[in-house]
This record gives C-alpha cells, sequence and structure tokens, in this order.
C-alpha cells in the first residue's frame, strides 16, 4: 500500500494552478457535498472509508486551498486484475482545465504500479452531449457495450425515476489490446453483434484461437439495491469455450440479454487471459425502461437499437 504523501503532482494551467494529492480523512465530508451537490442528496455511493486497496485522490486550486476534484478506484469485484476507475467529479468553475484529465492519468498509472493489467471505467447515459464517454476515448479507452438500468437513485429529475445506465468501457495497461486471437463462442442472435459496435480492428483479425482446459464459472453481479428501487442484476460468463454458447443461451432463457464484451478480463491459473461476455436482466420493478433517455457515443447507436429491440420484444 501506497504511502499517503501530501501533493502528488501540480497542474500547471493558463488560468491558475492546481495540485494533486491523496484523499484524507478531513476531506470525506467535502468530497461528499461534491456529489450530492452534482448528483443530489439521493446519491448512494457517497465516500465512506477510504479502503487499503483504494485509490483516492483530490485536486486542490492552489491560491486558495479548496478543494474542487475528486476522483477514486479500486479493483472490481470478481476479476483479479481489473481496476474500476469511477466516481470522478469537479467543481463547475474548475471545468476545462485538464483537472480531470491528471486525475483520470493518475489513477491509471498507480492502477498499474499496483499490478493492475486493464483500467475500466463506466461513463454516465444521461448525458445528450457524451461528453464522459468521448471523454474516455482520448485515453484510450474502448467502449465495450451499453450496461442498461445499472444504477437506481440518480440523477432522479433526469432520468424520472428509471436507474442511470452506463456504458463500459476500458483501457488495457499491459501495452496491448484486450483483443487477441481468442474465438468467442455466441449464440446465434449475437454472433453479428461485436462487428457492429467495436473496434475496427476486430474486423481485420482471425478469431480462431479456441482456449484449452475447463471453462471457469460465470460471475454473478447481483442488481445494486436504491430507495425502494433496484437495478440490473449482471452475468459475466467466460466466452472462448465451444461449451459457452450453450451457457449463454441457457441464461438468456432466464431473461438475460446481451450488454457488452469484456475481452482480455479474464485470467487462467497458468497466466493464460480469456473474454467474458456480460449479460444483463431487469427487475421486475422497473417498469416501461426508456431508452430514449439513454445517449450514446455515435458508434454504439447500432448496438443501442439492437439493445433496444430486444427489450421492446420482451414486454
Amino acid at each position: 500500500m501506497l504511502a499517503m504523501d501530501p501533493a502528488i503532482s501540480r497542474i500547471d494551467s493558463n488560468e491558475c494552478p492546481y495540485s494533486l494529492r491523496r484523499v484524507q480523512e478531513s476531506d470525506i465530508d467535502l468530497v461528499n457535498g461534491m456529489l450530492w451537490e452534482e448528483y443530489g442528496t439521493s446519491y448512494p455511493y457517497p465516500l465512506r472509508t477510504l479502503t487499503p486497496d483504494g485509490i483516492f485522490v483530490v485536486a486542490t486550486h492552489d491560491p486558495t486551498g479548496e478543494v474542487v476534484g475528486f476522483s477514486r478506484a479500486a479493483p472490481l469485484t470478481g476479476h483479479p486484475g481489473v481496476y474500476e476507475l469511477g466516481g470522478l467529479i469537479v467543481k463547475r468553475p474548475h471545468r476545462g482545465r485538464d483537472v480531470a484529465k491528471q486525475m483520470t492519468v493518475w489513477r491509471m498509472q498507480e492502477a498499474r504500479a499496483r499490478g493492475a493489467k486493464v483500467a475500466m471505467s463506466e461513463p454516465v447515459c444521461y448525458r445528450v452531449d457524451c461528453a464522459s464517454q468521448l471523454n474516455l476515448l482520448n485515453f484510450g479507452f474502448v467502449l465495450l457495450g451499453i450496461q442498461p438500468a445499472k444504477y437506481p437513485d440518480i440523477q432522479r429529475e433526469i432520468l424520472q425515476g428509471q436507474p442511470e445506465s452506463v456504458l463500459m468501457a476500458a483501457s488495457w495497461l499491459v501495452g496491448e489490446s484486450g483483443f487477441g486471437t481468442r474465438k468467442i463462442f455466441l449464440p446465434r442472435e449475437y454472433r453479428g453483434y461485436p462487428y457492429n459496435f467495436l473496434p475496427r480492428e476486430i474486423h481485420s483479425k482471425r478469431f480462431e484461437r479456441t482456449v484449452q482446459g475447463t471453462m471457469p464459472v460465470p460471475v454473478h453481479h447481483p442488481g445494486r439495491a436504491g430507495v425502494g428501487s433496484l437495478g440490473a442484476e449482471f452475468i459475466d460468463i467466460p466466452a472462448n469455450w465451444p461449451e459457452s454458447e450453450g451457457c449463454i443461451t441457457e441464461y438468456m432463457h432466464q431473461g438475460y440479454r446481451f450488454s457488452c464484451l469484456l475481452p482480455g478480463f479474464g485470467d487462467l491459473e497458468d497466466g493464460r487471459h480469456f473474454d467474458y461476455v456480460r449479460l444483463y436482466r431487469l427487475p421486475d420493478s422497473v417498469h416501461g425502461f426508456d431508452f430514449r433517455r439513454v445517449h450514446v457515443a455515435p458508434h454504439l447507436h447500432p448496438l443501442k437499437f439492437l439493445i433496444a429491440g430486444e427489450h421492446a420484444c420482451r414486454r
């Protein structure tokens, strides 16, 4: 565990300087104040504790000493070697001055130093301009799919009470893309999906290598509970074994549908990587989910239409 040292680095802006440092216990109330101001007092994921495996950083405005930004990262549950970058916020008067960029760079560097091979993030879909999604592309992230209705009780006024949807984005920190030559076994309904929205490189590769050995068990992510509501649940199914197709089909019979691909998110005991397919299922309590409130970057429009069409057919 790295020490909680003082200033990490200084950001030299054209207008005024900022510094980054690790979060201290005395910052927690200030951080939560920023989160509640931006997302409302019902925001269900405030900063409660500084966990040893987490990465927590604040940005300060040097002339005033004011804390003006916050970001965090932590290991992704069920996926060793993957760090999730989340909870980034910058006060409105201080946006557009590279504060968010520098916090993102620093978190990725520290995640790599801790042994992470993948950095993943979940840019929000409630903003019409898709700013957080497009910003991640500048850091080499790949948008891997859509996670409908994942987070309840966020931006209630904008989303009219339906759970917030987010994308899945990833950047591979080991110097190469997560897209290898591993064959992905998908049911017939989904075999064309990757070619509709994934990066150009997927069209030029021959996916012909089957991963040998026993297929790992799927990783289940229960729906997140909100105040009187529940978010979608997700299941990550290993995708590189012949039996993967049948496993995905079985979960489809249980009401799960395609969400995204997770290339290189899995590790076998011998160090080989493998891929997951993530499926989602809406809880019965979510009625009338409206995909018109799910805004995605232009190249994900085909996937959004496919997912929305599947949802419409289920109703």
